[in-house]
């Protein structure tokens, strides 16, 4: 039996794979994440900065359980170019959570 994809393809942007999460701290935790650029297409005035800006997800540790992704307010999330943007936790246990990204998405 063949299982479904996890994300319908709708188009939009997508980024699964690996990351790190940077604490205020000066912590690094390495993590999967699984993120989507959300732009909304009914905001007729919306710019390329909004398009590039509107990014949500889940991010989920790997290994670190002592981490709480919670203490990230706001984090930094690192992706394995070099590519960072700030995100804030929004929901779910402290080593996976959801997220809201907070300026351009660093996987676009």
């Amino acid at each position: 039996m063949t299982r479904p994809p996890f994300h319908k393809d709708d188009g939009r942007p997508r980024y699964v794979g690996p990351a790190t999460v940077l604490l205020p701290d000066g912590r690094e935790v390495p993590v999967t994440v699984s993120l989507v650029l959300r732009s909304d297409p009914d905001n007729v005035a919306r710019s390329k900065y909004d398009e590039e800006s509107t990014w949500a997800g889940r991010i989920s540790l790997v290994g670190a359980t002592e981490v709480d992704l919670f203490d990230a307010a706001p984090g930094v999330l690192r992706m394995p170019d070099g590519r960072e943007s700030e995100f804030m936790a929004t929901g779910g246990p402290p080593h996976e959570v959801g997220c809201s990204g907070l300026g351009p998405a660093p996987f676009v």
